[in-house]
């Protein structure tokens, strides 16, 4: 009986042990989850535009003093005990974490029946600011006796009109909003919606064709795709296509520019990808990983074909006596003509920057170029010969 309750008892100490490490374990791994999805809500948070849709809610917005908030279906009532009355996003305890210059615009609807000036304002509040002690405001036009909703947009990338002398970049807490003035006492003002949102930042305008030569693989592959940190990496969200079957392969994407993006080709969802010499002159130079690396300009760009895993076009394996030719007149003034004993795939020509002036795909040996509209200047032609690019210097002459 003794050597039985002691094996229990120690039967049990271990379960109560196990028991405890589990609880350790989960919370642990409760908090840490819970760390990075509230980092991951907070990203989404300060990168969205903020709204108040005040319909039959009052989005926590307070009275600051002299009215009375109701929540009513098509807006929140502002009911008026003084034409100072004032509501607040929130008690002296909120913070919205967000700064002046995250956002530039502010659209308020608002349906103001008084018929005083119309002088309503927008202020803005610090963290842990009483409410009569906000940092700056900006005062708007509202319409008098009104019998509709109308939207006002407020620039927040203006000069307040009192508190500050300069555009605003400090952190803002809260949110108020007095009524328009001339609102006497029990008048109501309804407040339907408002949203502060930024319209600085740059959209994805710039469009980048990249272009991949497939020609020299030597392992089997579908389709070919680009991978990078833009794309998070993804495999084959950004497949490239050949439409002429020529192994060049090309896609176009859109960036904003001056952006810096490392990137590298691959096939068939990683299958294959590109292993780059780190000391190639368009990659990051990093041993371990090796991508390329691209600056994004400020205009449209068709960037230069490239060979698999190099920076450089791909040598052709053709002999160079096996197609001539030849491009006259150079200097030309009016227009070149173009011939060879090879039926001439593709045509580029580009400036001293390299920027595009002309992209053909032709089906002949023989054909003329205008380049009377063309300024004094070297540029280069560029021609694609049995998948050999043959490149030599234009200069016109005027």
């Amino acid at each position: 009986m003794i050597i039985l309750l002691i094996i229990t008892s120690n039967i049990t100490q271990t379960i109560k042990k196990i028991v405890n490490t589990m609880k350790t374990i989960y919370i642990n791994f409760f908090l840490k989850t819970s760390f990075i999805l509230c980092m991951l809500f907070c990203i989404q948070i300060n990168q969205a535009q903020i709204e108040y849709n005040w319909q039959n809610s009052k989005e926590g917005w307070i009275s600051g003093g002299d009215c009375n908030l109701t929540a009513q279906p098509d807006a929140m009532a502002m009911r008026l005990f003084s034409p100072t009355g004032k509501m607040i996003s929130g008690t002296a305890t909120a913070n919205l974490g967000i700064f002046g210059g995250d956002y530039n615009k502010v659209d308020i609807t608002v349906k103001n029946p008084t018929t005083g000036s119309g002088i309503a304002r927008l202020f803005i509040y610090p963290p842990g600011a009483a409410n009569n002690n906000d940092t700056c405001y900006y005062a708007f036009q509202v319409d008098t006796a009104m019998t509709s909703f109308a939207t006002y947009t407020i620039d927040l990338d203006s000069i307040p009109s009192g508190g500050v002398g300069s555009v605003y970049t400090g952190p803002i807490a809260r949110f108020g909003l007095r009524a328009p003035w001339g609102g006497a006492n029990f008048d109501t003002i309804f407040w339907k919606k408002m949203v502060v949102y930024n319209t600085n930042q740059p959209n994805d305008s710039v469009s980048i064709t990249f272009n991949v030569d497939m020609s020299q693989v030597s392992n089997p592959f579908t389709t070919p795709e680009i991978n990078g940190d833009f794309n998070a990496w993804c495999g084959n969200c950004n497949p490239l296509t050949d439409s002429n079957g020529d192994n060049i392969w090309e896609t176009e994407l859109k960036f904003k520019s001056n952006d810096s993006i490392e990137y590298r080709f691959s096939a068939d969802s990683w299958s294959i990808q590109e292993n780059m010499d780190p000391s190639g002159i368009c990659t990051n130079g990093n041993i371990n990983f090796t991508n390329r690396t691209l600056t994004i300009p400020s205009n449209d760009s068709i960037l230069n074909v490239v060979c698999w895993e190099s920076c450089d076009p791909c040598v052709s394996t053709i002999p160079q006596l096996e197609f001539s030719m030849s491009i006259y007149p150079n200097p030309a003034n009016q227009s070149i003509r173009i011939k060879s004993n090879e039926r001439i795939e593709k045509l580029i020509l580009r400036d001293l920057t390299g920027r595009i002036i002309v992209s053909k795909h032709t089906i002949t040996n023989d054909f003329s170029i205008d380049i009377s509209s063309l300024e004094n200047n070297i540029y280069f032609l560029e021609c694609r010969i049995n998948n050999h690019w043959e490149k030599t210097k234009l200069v016109v002459s005027h």
